[in-house]
């Protein structure tokens, strides 16, 4: 019989995500030095794994508890200026990339700005508008601080945000990576957290590069 494990909450903060879960008959909170649905999701099934293999509630918590960062999907890193940034590059659908968006508004709601760079998603002719344009919605209704889109395969998510008049975001439609880069390095704060995400079409790798080692 499969072990049933439920998810009460999970609370992502800079220092790493807690998970509050409970089985039958036990209830703990499990943190995790990583942030992303990713991560979390190989914590619980590294906790129900070492639970059906016999293991005492506390030690399974304790293992499960060594998940670290998952490459490339909200993979936490650091500029120069000392901002944070996530390298959530490995994204490969419109689900993953509305997680993520939601990571990082949740990490900036007491303090810093929020930063979303975007790129085109993976999607079918028939789902592509649709995709694009409801992430520019949900960018508004988190209220992300800065949208920069990359490319114009791109370009709906930009033209959705922008018809949301409730929102006090900003949104910007650049061409390249290295256009990106050159409006980033400008604008970041240290108290700010970076999300480069939805690369699927756009190569986005060497910008996280660029924003690791340069001044942004």
């Amino acid at each position: 019989m499969d072990t049933v494990i439920i998810v009460d909450d999970v609370l992502h903060r800079r220092g790493g995500a807690v998970i509050q879960v409970r089985s039958a008959h036990e209830r703990a909170e499990l943190p995790i030095d990583a942030i992303g649905d990713a991560a979390v999701e190989v914590a619980l099934a590294r906790l129900r794994g070492e639970l059906e293999a016999g293991e005492p509630w506390s030690t399974a918590l304790a293992r499960a508890a060594e998940q670290g960062e998952v490459p490339g999907r909200c993979e936490r890193r650091s500029t120069s200026s000392g901002a944070l940034l996530l390298d959530d590059t490995g994204a490969s659908t419109p689900l993953e990339v509305r997680r993520s968006l939601s990571v990082l508004a949740e990490l900036t709601r007491d303090s810093g700005r929020s930063i979303a760079v975007m790129g085109e998603l993976d999607s079918t002719e028939r789902e592509w508008f649709d995709d694009h344009d409801a992430l520019g919605r949900i960018i508004v209704r988190l209220d992300i601080s800065q949208l920069i889109v990359v490319g114009h395969g791109a370009r709906h998510v930009h033209n959705a945000a922008g018809l949301e008049g409730s929102w006090n975001g900003e949104s910007m439609l650049v061409d390249s990576a290295d256009e990106a880069y050159d409006v980033l390095r400008t604008r970041v704060d240290q108290e700010d957290v970076m999300l480069v995400t939805g690369a699927s079409r756009t190569p986005l790798a060497s910008l996280v590069d660029r924003l690791m080692g340069g001044a942004a």
